[in-house]
């Protein structure tokens, strides 16, 4: 008897997520219960249970809604899967997986849920981390910025040592390490560009041959904290993230803890209609003497329709930014006619298609402005290269438009309006890390001691408007150690000065505000209600349609 025929056969039933679920001979419309132990799971930590997971996993008809059930509060070791997720969930309907309060320990070779072109998904009451950890926590005991080296003393005797140069896998400049300090609200961090490490002249240290500002401009120095990745663990794979959340549509993430990731915590692309993630906390694992949580950006969020909301969430210990919420522009590379010519995205890390009956914007960004936008009526796009770090695989598309934008020409920047994150709300979260935010976003009730930099980055964008920032903490921390917020819009050096600006709209109200704040070159700006408990360096220039109700000193 296969197991979902001796689930219906021992009639099993219970109440999961305020549903009741059956076994296999449901009617239609009710959920399936399959749980993890009558596949195997073991659950005590030390067995591989990816293999039994993938049998779990194997038994979902797609067409019937199910819970993936795990035990309570149990310790999952997963190592083999083969696909690289330990959950393949694409082309899914109505499943939801439910970790009923259990840790997923992971191999850094894997990866913990993809999740391509599903709808009506949930992912809840789960923990992960990795095993061994992708990075190692030490103090630095020597520097020498002359000869380009920095000695550490690992935190741990257990800890693998760190050894060895560049995994070639992501780079260069992709491995650095991260040297802490204690800022005027928090952690402060440096990233140090590392060349390789090798054994230290101490048992439990290791040296690092090292270059960058941060060394000689003599920002790292002996007795500072320091994270360090574990080349072939942190950045295996290339880029990616514990979880990807792509192409999918009614998500809803709850009472999840991310404690280590080797590179992007979660990434949220091209997805419509709705994604919520609440409770979800990228954090070093509660009771530990942890800095860092994931190596690289908490969420990656590009080229979203769908309305993205993060409600009661922590994200703490990033060893890049907590959020990066933008899309990827293209420019355009060849004009045909005023109403058709060609574009290409100007980075492929993940390709962002262009839709009939959208609105194509297009800017200037020499001079920071907005030339119009205009609907899209045909779309060619050749085929894709396939993305193995070549010089340029962004494809070709050739665009047509209703009517014809004055100024468009080769070089200028383009997006689609609807799927640049239109409709993205933080809400009650607290933040401790920088945040890129290059998209229209709203943030209410949050605490925030991070760099909040709104701006349009030449490779991702597209230009931040419709902002509000709205009865929240704002202070000075990781990110930049001078402002606590900033506004890159046109600069005193700008071609031209004249609206439409490329980033606009942007409202700051009711806000604490502790730190300093530069915001340059935005078209209708709004500071009302704010309050700045301590002296803070203001600067306000170029801006226009501007509404300063704040009593400050700039």
């Amino acid at each position: 008897m296969n197991v979902r025929k001796k689930i219906g056969f021992l009639l099993l039933s219970a109440i999961v997520g305020g549903r009741l679920v059956s076994g296999a001979e449901t009617k239609s419309g009710e959920s399936v219960l399959l749980n993890a132990s009558d596949f195997g799971v073991v659950a005590d930590g030390r067995t591989d249970d990816g293999p039994a997971i993938g049998r779990m996993l194997s038994a979902i008809n797609p067409g019937q809604p199910t819970v993936l059930a795990f035990p309570p509060k149990g310790i999952i070791y997963a190592k083999q899967v083969q696909n690289r997720f330990l959950f393949q969930l694409d082309q899914m309907e109505a499943v939801e997986l439910d970790g009923n309060g259990s840790t997923f320990i992971l191999d850094p070779s894997i990866r913990f849920l993809d999740m391509n072109g599903s709808q009506d998904m949930t992912v809840k009451r789960l923990n992960i981390t990795f095993r061994p950890l992708p990075f190692v926590e030490g103090t630095i005991t020597a520097v020498d910025a002359d000869k380009g080296f920095v000695d550490v003393r690992l935190k741990s005797k257990d800890a693998p040592l760190p050894l060895g140069g560049p995994t070639g896998e992501d780079g260069e400049n992709a491995f650095f390490a991260l040297a802490w300090s204690s800022g005027t609200y928090g952690l402060i961090s440096e990233h140090l560009w590392v060349e390789g490490i090798q054994r230290g002249p101490r048992l439990g240290t290791v040296r690092i041959k090292a270059n960058g500002e941060a060394l000689e401009g003599g920002r790292v120095v002996v007795g500072q904290g320091i994270s360090l990745p574990v080349p072939g663990l942190a950045h295996r794979y290339g880029p990616g993230g514990c979880f990807d959340v792509n192409d999918s549509s009614r998500v809803l993430f709850e009472d999840v803890e991310l404690w280590s990731a080797p590179w992007f915590g979660v990434r949220v692309f091209r997805n419509r209609d709705w994604v919520t993630f609440r409770r979800v906390h990228i954090r070093p694992r509660p009771g530990s003497d942890s800095t860092l949580s994931t190596w690289r950006d908490g969420f990656h969020v590009k080229g979203n329709f769908a309305k993205l909301l993060w409600e009661d969430c922590q994200l703490i210990g990033m060893g890049d930014d907590a959020f990066n919420i933008s899309s990827h522009s293209s420019s355009v590379t060849k004009m045909i006619d005023p109403l058709k010519f060609e574009v290409r995205q100007r980075y492929c890390l993940d390709p962002m298609p262009w839709h009939e009956n959208m609105h194509l914007v297009a800017a200037d960004d020499q001079s920071k402005r907005i030339l119009g936008e205009a609907r899209i009526v045909g779309v060619t796009t050749r085929p894709n290269p396939a993305f193995a770090h070549l010089p340029d695989p962004a494809p070709i598309s050739i665009i047509e438009l209703d009517r014809p934008i004055e100024g468009l020409a080769e070089g200028m920047r383009v997006w689609e309006k609807e799927s640049s994150n239109p409709d993205t709300t933080l809400r009650g979260c607290l933040i401790r890390q920088s945040c890129r935010l290059q998209s229209p976003v709203q943030i209410e009730h949050c605490d925030i001691t991070g760099l909040l930099w709104f701006y349009g980055e030449v490779i991702e964008g597209p230009y931040p408007s419709s902002v509000r920032v709205s009865d929240s903490a704002l202070r000075i921390g990781r990110g930049n150690s001078k402002w606590g917020i900033i506004v890159s819009g046109a600069d005193e050096s700008t071609a031209s000065k004249e609206p439409p600006r490329a980033i606009h709209d942007i409202v700051f109200e009711n806000n604490r505000i502790f730190g300093s704040m530069n915001i340059q070159g935005v078209e209708r700006l709004v500071l009302r209600g704010n309050q700045y408990p301590e002296t803070s360096k203001m600067t306000l220039k170029n801006n226009i349609d501007a509404i300063i109700e704040d009593d400050i000193q700039y």
